[in-house]
């Protein structure tokens, strides 16, 4: 008889079931017998793919079965490759201590690891001063600098591609021309997702976590949510990070950034809010953005 009890046949059955830790408790306790890892009660911890659960000093992320992500063995790998860059770089983030698959009702994989202990980038902002802000940029930069630099092939083999028709024909036949011109390195590690909440503060040093979105790509691309997300208009983080990231030309930078994410329409959209979206427009709200 299966340990995991409920039907997944859709996307929106796993969304359901993400946080559910009763249905997957049977499943949690194999995986962690097999493991030899003492078990406690699991408490669900919310993300946007895995189901993520906290057990005693440890968190779980166990994977969607194939069935409703044919891809999810590479997000798998990916979280697993994040990992082990992080250490071997000698960067802040959660320790890799077991992963692997089990075999119930749907083959799950799993990634179990030891969480960074602190707060959120976003909770730290809210109270911390000037000078410690603007020592947290300076250290992100390094860490990016560092990170973000050519792999070989890991993780998810394509990403999606965004839909630049959405904001005019001119402008996607302008922005095929400004890419032409503008070469960038498209085999480097980025973590994909670094908002607020996956910069953790640890006793003032610095962390990431979930991994699960880490591919490769441009590291222009990776400028998009940590500026216009996880910095969140805060000029102590950005004068940091601006004097520790290697880049002649920060901007430019960020535009292709934009150009390049999948998800870059929709956050034009979200910069040049009810105007005619042009690259020269794009470029003077950034240049804003970034004085």
């Amino acid at each position: 008889m299966d340990d995991f009890q409920q039907q997944i046949n859709v996307w929106s059955d796993w969304q359901g079931l993400q946080t559910n830790a009763l249905a997957f408790e049977p499943v949690l306790q194999k995986i962690y017998a097999s493991e030899n890892e003492p078990y406690k009660t699991p408490e669900p911890v919310a993300d946007q793919f895995a189901a993520r659960f906290t057990i005693g000093p440890t968190e779980i992320a166990i994977f969607p079965p194939s069935d409703v992500m044919a891809e999810t063995r590479a997000y798998y790998q990916a979280e697993r490759f994040g990992l082990t860059r992080m250490a071997r770089l000698k960067l802040g983030a959660p320790r890799l201590l077991h992963a692997g698959f089990v075999f119930d009702k749907y083959q799950f994989y799993y990634v179990i690891y030891r969480p960074l202990q602190g707060i959120t980038l976003t909770e730290f902002c809210a109270t911390a001063k000037p000078l410690a802000k603007s020592t947290l940029g300076r250290q992100i930069g390094t860490m990016l600098t560092q990170l973000n630099t050519e792999v070989a092939t890991f993780g998810p083999e394509s990403q999606p591609v965004g839909d630049w028709q959405v904001l005019g024909d001119d402008f996607a036949v302008e922005r095929e021309a400004w890419l032409a011109q503008h070469p960038v390195t498209p085999n480097q590690f980025v973590h994909g997702n670094l908002t607020g909440d996956n910069l953790i503060v640890t006793s003032g040093e610095l962390g990431l976590q979930r991994f699960s979105t880490a591919h490769q790509a441009a590291k222009q691309t990776e400028l998009v949510p940590l500026i216009l997300d996880a910095f969140n208009g805060d000029a102590e983080l950005l004068a940091g990070f601006k004097a520790t990231y290697q880049t002649s030309d920060l901007a430019t930078d960020l535009m292709l950034g934009l150009l390049l994410r999948s998800d870059g329409p929709q956050q034009i959209q979200a910069l040049l809010p009810e105007q005619t979206v042009t690259l020269a427009a794009l470029r003077q709200k950034i240049a804003t953005l970034l004085s």
